[in-house]
C-alpha cells in the first residue's frame, strides 16, 4: 500500500491529475479483463528446466555493445531485447530467445517483430496485457514460439508466466533465462547511461525522439525520428537491479556483468573476453566469414592494407563499397553512414563498414 501511494504522489506531482487519473483507469480496468480475458499463456511446462546448466548472453541494447566482440557469440544462447532487429545485420548468429515488455515499443514496432524478429528466434516473450492495458497478444498474435507473460504485480518471480518487469526488461529476461534453467548469465550492453537526447515530451513518462541521433543505443537510429519511449528513470532501475541479485543468488544462479564499462555495479564484472577459448586464428575466421561471407576477404590485414581507412567524416562518400575507421570514431562515423553502410566489428581497434 505505501509502494503504490508513493506512486500515486509522485504521478500527480509530474503529470498532474489527469495523467494520474488516466493510468488509475487503465490499472483498473487490466483488473476488471483479467476476470474473462484469454487465460492461455502457452506450454510453459515444456519450457521448464530446458536448458538446466547452460550459460546464456543476455543482451541490453546500450552503446557498449560497439566495444564488444560479438561474433564470439556464435555458438552461445543468446537473449536479446526491442529493436534488436537493427543489431543482427552485423551479426554472424541470431538470438535464441527475445523478449518485449514496452508499451509504447510494442505501438511502434510490432510489424517490424512479426517480420523480422519471430521467424528467426527460437522463443519469443510478451506481456499478454500490459499494466498500462496495452493488449500485446492483440498485436502479436499466435505463434508456435510465442509465449505470453502475466505482469500484472511487479515482483522477481520463479512461476512464470507471472513474472514481473521491474522498470526494464533485462530483469524480466532474467526470470525467464531462470525458468528456463540457465545457471549462469552474462549481461552484456547494461550500460546504466543515458546522454541528453532532442525529444518531445507528452509527459515525464513517455517521450518521443525528433531526430536519428540517439546515443544511448548502438545504433543512432534506435530511439529515432517519432520514435516512442518511456523516460529512462536510471535510479528506479539501479534499485530493481539489486533487488534482482539478491533473487538470483538465492536461486544459486550466477548474474555477471561482462560488459564493457557503463554503470551497472549491482552484479559482479568479468573480463567478456576471458570467457571464450578461441586462438588468434579462431578470431580471424569468426570476424573475416562474419563481415565477408563470401570470401572477398580471409585476411584482416590484407583487407585493412587495401580498403580505404576513413580519418574524419569528410573522407566518406556514399558510394564507397567499404572503408575502416578507429574504434574510436565509429559513433561519429554511424551518424552519417548507417543509412548506406553496414558497420562490423570491433576487431583489432578497426571497424569495417561494408556497403548495403
Amino acid at each position: 500500500m505505501n509502494s503504490f501511494i508513493l506512486k500515486a504522489s509522485n504521478i500527480l506531482k509530474n503529470d498532474g491529475l489527469f495523467v494520474f487519473i488516466k493510468r488509475l483507469y487503465n490499472f483498473s480496468l487490466v483488473k476488471l479483463k483479467r476476470l474473462y480475458l484469454k487465460k492461455d499463456f502457452g506450454e510453459w511446462d515444456k519450457l521448464k528446466n530446458k536448458y538446466k546448466g547452460k550459460r546464456i548472453f543476455i543482451l541490453g541494447n546500450g552503446p557498449s555493445l560497439n566495444k564488444t566482440q560479438l561474433h564470439y557469440l556464435k555458438d552461445e544462447y543468446t537473449m536479446c531485447f526491442n529493436r534488436v532487429n537493427l543489431m543482427l545485420e552485423r551479426l554472424n548468429w541470431t538470438p535464441n530467445f527475445y523478449v518485449m515488455t514496452d508499451d509504447l515499443l510494442i505501438k511502434d514496432m510490432y510489424s517490424e517483430v512479426k517480420k523480422e524478429i519471430l521467424p528467426k528466434v527460437t522463443y519469443a516473450f510478451f506481456p499478454d496485457l500490459h499494466p498500462s492495458n496495452v493488449n500485446f497478444r492483440k498485436r502479436i498474435g499466435t505463434h508456435n514460439n510465442v509465449f505470453y507473460l502475466n505482469t500484472d504485480i511487479p515482483e522477481f518471480r520463479t512461476d512464470l508466466p507471472r513474472c514481473g518487469i521491474n522498470k526494464t526488461v533485462v530483469n524480466a529476461g532474467m526470470q525467464i533465462a531462470a525458468y528456463l534453467g540457465f545457471a549462469e548469465i552474462y549481461l552484456l550492453g547494461v550500460d546504466m547511461t543515458f546522454g541528453e537526447q532532442k525529444v518531445q515530451k507528452s509527459n515525464s513518462r513517455e517521450w518521443k525522439a525528433v531526430k536519428d541521433d540517439d546515443p544511448n543505443h548502438f545504433d543512432p537510429r534506435y530511439f529515432g525520428k517519432g520514435r516512442r519511449y518511456h523516460n529512462p528513470t536510471v535510479h528506479e532501475m539501479l534499485e530493481q537491479f539489486d533487488i534482482g541479485r539478491k533473487f538470483f543468488a538465492n536461486l544459486g544462479i550466477k548474474v555477471i556483468n561482462a560488459g564493457v564499462g557503463g554503470k551497472l555495479e549491482s552484479f559482479q564484472r568479468i573480463d567478456y573476453c576471458s570467457l571464450f577459448q578461441y586462438t588468434e586464428e579462431d578470431k580471424e575466421r569468426l570476424y573475416m566469414r562474419m563481415v565477408f561471407p563470401d570470401q572477398l576477404y580471409t585476411s584482416f590485414n590484407k583487407c585493412i592494407e587495401e580498403i580505404p581507412s576513413l580519418k574524419n567524416i569528410d573522407e566518406f562518400v556514399k558510394k564507397m563499397s567499404l572503408f575502416s575507421v578507429d574504434v574510436e570514431m565509429l559513433a561519429e562515423f554511424m551518424q552519417v553512414a548507417i543509412q548506406t553502410h553496414i558497420p562490423f566489428g570491433p576487431y583489432k581497434g578497426k571497424y569495417i563498414f561494408k556497403k548495403r
